[in-house]
């Protein structure tokens, strides 16, 4: 079956997470992601992560290098010569995306920034994602997704109120700008698509959380307020849209609206509650914190969370258990959406990793390759697609060009 972006092709030069998460994303769509790095660099990528026993030994295991790195082409080149930078630039024409995440203005100072570029393919969409954007106070300093959740006061509203601020569990400005550049590649090839010419596309981290702070912004800017972490419960909802401790774990439920706050009524026998003036409206609910935290809490302690789940999903309230990573791994919804894949990789054998999210009905997102081994297409893409002799590869090799 062909991806939607077959034939399509994309030079990666992205490290990190959010960056080639969405070239991976563009290689599940079914482009051609040709990975280019310097090879003793991406050689030591490949120590990073957790030890595992294979065969009576020892190994670390790239964990995220494999994950994020199926489906895509191995090429190694050293941009910090010259003929790496001329071999890139041959490689420019062949393409139609290129992605990177550099520090601002180290692809000009190499002469492939955008406007160099452009003047080889007037149709290459150059994506770049930065902590900060191309431009701004900012633009030149480094950064990470950590410095992206302090600036855009993502931290501020994450935690408990007598807690300091804390960071997500995973790199969540990251992803979210992979996402909204794998939007924008898409929109980008539309255009081309309409006008025959590419574009320049400048995401940041800081913009992409900054996008995703669920209106809170305009508490502020519309109504003068400021928002303020509550824990584990909503801070539009309050309690009833939240976290609480069963027998055995955790399970967090979602009470949204008087239909659903009623069936949890029903539920613990209580039909008092449905004309409570504490609890019977979503303002009341969210007027009496302490009641409704007491209210449901008791409930759900004594049970354990799996007859929990059962009791509200079955009554039409949502809820759900708080899974380890193990658990949600063998979940049966995780499961039936196919969401782990099992590959053959040569060098680190049978892998499991994450599948695709991208569900489509005609051109879904799949995973047919593992992460390549370093340098693995370099024949195929600077011998047979640029056309240089196997001999002439060997000594740029030898010489750390490739």
């Amino acid at each position: 079956m062909k991806g939607a972006l077959t034939g399509i092709r994309v030079l990666d030069l992205t490290q990190v997470v959010g960056p080639p998460y969405c070239t991976m994303l563009l290689g599940d769509l079914g482009a051609e992601v040709i990975k280019i790095e310097e090879r003793q660099e991406a050689l030591r990528r490949l120590q990073v992560g957790p030890i595992r026993q294979r065969d009576g030994k020892e190994e670390p295991v790239p964990t995220f290098w494999l994950y994020v790195n199926r489906n895509k082409k191995s090429v190694t080149l050293n941009l910090k010569t010259p003929t790496g930078v001329r071999l890139f630039r041959e490689l420019v024409p062949h393409a139609d995306i290129l992605v990177e995440n550099f520090s601002v203005g180290t692809m000009d100072r190499l002469g492939l920034g955008y406007d160099h570029l452009r003047e080889l393919h007037p149709g290459l969409i150059y994506a770049s994602i930065s902590a900060f954007g191309q431009y701004g106070p900012y633009a030149h300093q480094r950064g990470y997704d950590l410095l992206a959740e302090a600036i855009s006061g993502y931290m501020s509203i994450t935690g408990y109120p007598d807690n300091p601020p804390t960071k997500s569990g995973q790199s969540i400005a990251d992803y979210y700008a992979g996402l909204l550049c794998t939007v924008a590649i898409l929109a980008a090839l539309r255009y081309r698509d309409q006008t025959g010419h590419g574009q320049r596309i400048d995401i940041a981290l800081l913009d992409s959380l900054i996008s995703a702070l669920d209106g809170y912004a305009e508490f502020y800017t519309l109504a003068g307020k400021v928002v303020e972490r509550v824990g584990n419960h909503s801070i539009q909802n309050g309690p009833v849209y939240g976290l609480y401790e069963a027998q055995d774990g955790y399970v967090v439920i979602g009470i949204t609206t008087d239909p659903i706050w009623r069936r949890f009524c029903q539920v613990l026998h209580r039909p008092d509650l449905v004309t409570d003036p504490r609890c019977a409206t979503v303002m009341a609910r969210r007027q009496h914190p302490e009641f409704m935290r007491h209210l449901i809490g008791e409930w759900v302690r004594t049970r354990p969370k799996a007859e929990v789940v059962a009791i509200l999903t079955q009554a039409g309230v949502p809820a759900a258990p708080v899974n380890s990573i193990a658990e949600m791994v063998h979940d049966p919804q995780v499961k039936a959406r196919e969401m782990f894949v099992s590959l053959e990789h040569p060098r680190f054998g049978p892998i499991t990793i994450t599948g695709s999210p991208l569900k489509l009905s005609e051109t879904p997102g799949t995973v047919r390759t593992p992460a390549p081994t370093i340098g693995a297409h370099n024949q195929e893409i600077l011998g047979t697609l640029l056309g240089y002799s196997t001999a002439q590869l060997q000594e740029w090799q030898a010489q750390g060009i490739i």
